[in-house]
């Protein structure tokens, strides 16, 4: 397809990120993806991926598989959020969820631009969460990692907006995968109800819903939606 947009998902293998790449695909992207368990190129449930390395490199070797076009990018981490009080913070226990979920995000971000300014477009879309905006006690180092990619956000779309590159982020919470929320979870038959009563909606989100928030952003005709947070929560926040 002549016309078909090049995106690259980062972490292709968590939290709704599978379903993200298989619907871009679907819309008629050519995607390639990435994640820190892949070390070597090759392909990935039908995906084609490269190699884990540093932002800037997977970037750039994407970057050159797609022809020197990077029409947009999904920067999507996850990781595990055990319950941690406030208290009992530490640098070790705190810092990881910055590396990851905060700078390595922003450094893919960055990389990212670098490939989109010389074609004066692109879409830059995070996979965040609303738990920052909604308050999550207990998950401090996890809700402040998070804030720090909702937070600057509105910073990097006025950064770039002049390069015609717009930045945005999908703020979901409560959605049903096995990174945050498995189906054992939502089957116990104590935990479940419980769970459940915290989201207006009185259901947990669906992958294939943050999946076509995402795809509206990446491919949608939204370009001129640039700097927003959006919410995917169930009316929660």
């Amino acid at each position: 397809m002549a016309d078909a947009k090049n995106v690259l998902v980062t972490e292709l293998t968590g939290f709704a990120n599978p379903v993200i790449a298989r619907r871009l695909a679907a819309a008629g992207a050519r995607v390639i993806g990435c994640d820190p368990s892949i070390g070597a190129d090759g392909e990935h449930e039908s995906v084609e991926v490269v190699g884990w390395a540093r932002p800037a490199d997977v970037v750039a070797q994407a970057t050159e598989r797609f022809g020197g076009r990077l029409d947009a990018i999904v920067i999507s981490s996850a990781m595990p959020a055990p319950r941690i009080r406030v208290e009992d913070l530490s640098e070790e226990n705190l810092m990881p969820y910055f590396q990851r979920l905060a700078a390595g995000s922003l450094l893919f971000a960055g990389a990212a631009v670098k490939a989109m300014r010389p074609n004066k477009s692109g879409r830059i879309v995070f996979g965040s969460s609303s738990g920052p905006i909604g308050g999550i006690p207990g998950f401090a180092a996890y809700a402040s990692s998070r804030a720090a990619i909702n937070g600057v956000v509105r910073t990097l779309a006025l950064e770039v907006a002049g390069d015609g590159i717009s930045v945005n982020a999908v703020a979901a919470n409560f959605i049903q995968t096995e990174t945050y929320y498995p189906k054992a979870l939502l089957e116990d038959p104590v935990k479940g109800p419980k769970l459940l009563a915290r989201v207006p909606m009185g259901r947990l989100g669906e992958a294939e819903e943050v999946a076509a928030l995402v795809e509206l952003l990446a491919l949608g005709q939204s370009g001129f939606v640039s700097g927003q947070v959006i919410p995917i929560s169930g009316a929660w926040c």
